[in-house]
């Protein structure tokens, strides 16, 4: 406000100004008006002027003092509106802070209650939970359970499993005596007396046989050893004077399940558990045994009196007796002989063409020498590609029964998994022992050449030494 007033007095001001300025300043017509106008006129209208100005001058001072009362209200107002909104703020924020206190509170208090709703949720699962274990465990001890529809409390059939709990305890910790059925080893179902030791072990007793019994399902035994009838029948004849003795026993956790027997792996139940591609490894694993066998034959029939012949073939060419020395060499039937007969042939010729005549008959050779190797490695290579096509091929057969029967019954797996693993280990009990012979094999032919190169050469530095001395 006070600024709205003092723009309002200096406009009001300068505009007075203005005009007292414009009218005393003189202009072109000043000597018309003075020569029209007397001069009683002029003082005149500057008297009203002056009077004028008074007035205005007069209104403004009591419109100032005005404005600048209520200018002084106004701030006394202002100030005590002020204030006391500075106090309801004051009072609205201790207002939300004490809100916020107790939201806080509340907050806390929900998330309590939601713990021990989540902690009671859990509780009532684990006690379901371990009310129907209770059940499927009585089950075996002649327990039918509850009804879907039932309307016991849980405490209440807690109290009804315990109690019965308690019973079959009391009862597993007796030796009972008592006649039943049971099946012979040879599958049929014989009457006899049965003892029982707790719910852990079960002896049977029949004129057509007995012994320590196992499961065999759906709370039946079976014999588990027929060579102990005998001491069996003691045992159930008088439990009390023959338990201190060492006697069998077959211990088991349930007789619902059955147990059987594991039988013994052999080397033919394991092939036959690879299938097909299985006999196909071993067909050529003993087809590259076979290999292996002939090529040792071949190299070692090769490589026969290397040294001795040698050693003959130089005397008879150290005595001057090349025709004996020539029968000697034609005389082995050996790798070694044959080349060496090539050479005294043509021992007389320059020694550069001698030498690619024993380059080409050990190039001759070395057909008979490197036979069946390569057959020996292209089995060692393909043996394990074929137990990697068994290993898929059981694999597949594996997702094929778990997409039709699922993964409930282990035994249904077993097939599929034996393929897939079976395969693979038949291929590389191939593979290895096929890949270390064939290179061992090789690295021996590759030796007999060496050595009939080293005997050609012998037989040329000694006939040539000799024929240069002489």
């Amino acid at each position: 406000m006070k600024a709205i007033f003092l723009t309002i007095l200096l406009l009001t001001t300068s505009s007075i100004l203005s005009q007292e300025q414009s009218s005393q300043q003189p202009t072109n017509t000043q000597p018309i008006l003075e020569n029209k106008l007397p001069s009683l006129d002029v003082k005149k209208a500057a008297a009203d002027r002056q009077l004028a100005y008074k007035k205005e001058y007069a209104f403004l001072s009591s419109q100032v003092k005005s404005l600048k009362k209520r200018l002084q209200e106004f701030k006394r107002t202002s100030q005590s509106d002020k204030d006391k909104a500075n106090k309801q703020l004051s009072q609205l924020e201790n207002k939300i802070l004490s809100l916020e206190k107790l939201d806080n509170r509340y907050q806390d208090d929900i998330f309590s209650i939601q713990r021990n709703s989540e902690s009671a949720v859990d509780n009532t699962s684990l006690l379901d939970a371990t009310i129907t274990q209770a059940q499927s465990t009585l089950t075996e001890f002649d327990f039918e359970g509850f009804a879907e529809n039932s309307e016991m409390a849980d405490i209440e059939k807690i109290a009804l499993l315990v109690n019965k709990a308690t019973t079959v305890l009391k009862q597993s910790s007796q030796v009972t005596k008592s006649t039943g059925a049971f099946f012979l080893q040879n599958g049929s179902e014989v009457q006899g007396d049965l003892l029982k030791i707790g719910n852990i072990a079960t002896y049977g007793s029949s004129p057509q046989g007995g012994g320590a019994l196992s499961p065999a399902g759906e709370h039946k035994f079976k014999v588990w050893r027929a060579e102990d009838a005998e001491v069996v029948k003691q045992l159930i004849s008088n439990p009390t004077a023959e338990m201190n003795k060492a006697r069998p026993i077959f211990l088991y956790e349930s007789s619902i399940k059955s147990i059987e027997e594991k039988k013994d792996k052999t080397i033919l139940s394991v092939i036959n558990s690879g299938g097909l591609i299985s006999w196909i490894i071993v067909a050529l694993g003993l087809f590259a045994l076979l290999l292996i066998a002939l090529r040792i034959w071949f190299l070692k029939r090769s490589s026969t009196s290397t040294e001795k012949i040698l050693n003959k073939v130089v005397y008879n060419i150290e005595n001057n007796d090349m025709e004996h020395a020539i029968k000697v060499a034609s005389y082995k039937n050996s790798s070694s002989g044959r080349v060496l007969y090539a050479v005294l042939r043509n021992i007389t010729r320059d020694r550069e063409h001698i030498e690619d005549i024993v380059s080409e008959s050990i190039l001759h050779e070395s057909a008979q020498l490197n036979r069946f190797g390569s057959l020996i490695m292209v089995v060692a290579t393909v043996t394990p590609l074929l137990g990697l096509l068994g290993t898929v091929t059981g694999m597949i057969s594996t997702f094929d029964i778990i997409t039709e029967f699922g993964t409930g019954d282990p035994k249904l797996l077993s097939s599929g998994i034996s393929l897939a693993l079976v395969t693979t280990e038949v291929g590389l009990a191939v593979a290895i022992p096929a890949l270390l012979f064939g290179n061992i094999l090789s690295g021996w032919a590759e030796r007999i050449k060496d050595d009939m190169e080293k005997a050609a050469l012998r037989v040329i530095n000694v006939y040539k030494k000799l024929n240069f001395s002489s």
